[in-house]
């Protein structure tokens, strides 16, 4: 089995006298696997990823049973329709090929376990890590704390379906690398998009990937060990002041990427994730904060608290990733962005 590794930080506080179990997680991600990865065309299913934020913040039975009846409606069928078998590389980005991924990755879970299949996965994947702005890779990193093969399967199989690579952002040659603000700033610089697309933030990433310039300029960070912290806690400093739903979702693909770092097709951060978080940060429009984060914020076990109850995915997966980015790297920025999300709300 895969196992996620935490820091020793205490488990967080149960909301009710009747905490969920990691059984009580397993079988709603049992039952959960007749849901496609997608509705409504491009929609992500959240529910998987929210059962397991829920579950490892301490919510209840009932919460997550809760979940389960008011957002299933909204889901649809993984249908005999999509091709079954193993769908080859060449359908990478292919609408309709979910079902043939699932089976692909579970056999390849069956066959390597699913430490060694995900890093094989990933290999395969970490080029269009982007893709559904970051969906794909945000589920596979709670199904991995999950420690649930098909659900990792269907997280893989959605990730591979909206495979894109937004840019082939590479390293830069001939010229200095640049450090963390100022790479920044030479995002900043950059001119926006002649036609930028109102509504998904896939969209919105793809429309800055394409801009005269961006590839190079994704590509000129110097990348060091220290550069998901920087990215995380740019991205979670940038929420907390502006609240920007784009930010949102790279405080959660950064945790995402921290979950997955043993397995990382390269010794340092990919820069295929640079590139993609280059593209997000351009698309939210913000600024590096200049000054420490002075919002009020609140302890942790309140937080979580507030979260638990929430009807909003999306905040209750910004909480979640901040309480556990806090316990690897504790800066006030994480409790900022998770008062800013239960705020927004």
């Amino acid at each position: 089995m895969l196992t996620q590794t935490t820091s020793t930080s205490s488990s967080a506080p149960s909301s009710g006298a009747d905490p969920s179990t990691r059984d009580d997680l397993h079988r709603l991600l049992e039952a959960g696997l007749r849901w496609s990865g997608s509705y409504r065309g491009r929609l992500s299913n959240h529910l998987p990823m929210v059962w397991q934020a829920l579950h490892e913040l301490g919510a209840t039975r009932a919460q997550l049973q809760c979940w389960t009846e008011t957002y299933g409606h909204l889901l649809e069928p993984v249908t005999a329709l999509r091709p079954a078998g193993d769908p080859g590389g060449d359908r990478l980005g292919q609408p309709g090929s979910e079902a043939g991924w699932r089976a692909h990755f579970l056999a390849r879970i069956e066959a390597l376990g699913q430490r060694q299949a995900l890093r094989e996965a990933l290999v395969l994947l970490m080029p269009g890590v982007g893709a559904v702005a970051f969906h794909g890779l945000i589920r596979t990193a709670h199904a991995v704390a999950a420690g649930h093969a098909g659900e990792l399967a269907a997280a893989l199989a959605h990730w591979a379906e909206h495979y894109e690579v937004l840019t082939e952002a590479v390293e830069s040659h001939g010229a200095e690398p640049l450090a963390w603000p100022a790479w920044l700033r030479a995002l900043q610089a950059l001119p926006a998009p002649a036609q930028l697309p109102r509504g998904l933030i896939s969209d919105q990433l793809r429309a800055w990937a394409r801009v005269p310039g961006f590839a190079q300029q994704a590509g000129a960070l110097a990348i060091t060990s220290g550069s998901l912290q920087d990215l995380a806690l740019s991205a979670a400093r940038a929420y907390a002041a502006s609240g920007h739903f784009t930010l949102l979702h790279l405080v959660t693909a950064s945790h995402a990427m921290s979950v997955l770092q043993p397995l990382w097709p390269t010794p340092l951060l990919p820069r295929a994730f640079t590139g993609a978080a280059a593209a997000a940060w351009c698309a939210s429009g913000a600024s590096l904060p200049t000054s420490p984060v002075s919002m009020m914020t609140s302890a942790w076990p309140a937080l979580i608290a507030a979260a638990s109850t929430q009807t909003d995915a999306h905040v209750i997966k910004l909480v979640h990733a901040a309480w556990m980015l806090d316990r690897r790297w504790p800066d006030d920025a994480w409790r900022a962005a998770a008062v800013r999300a239960l705020a927004n709300r």
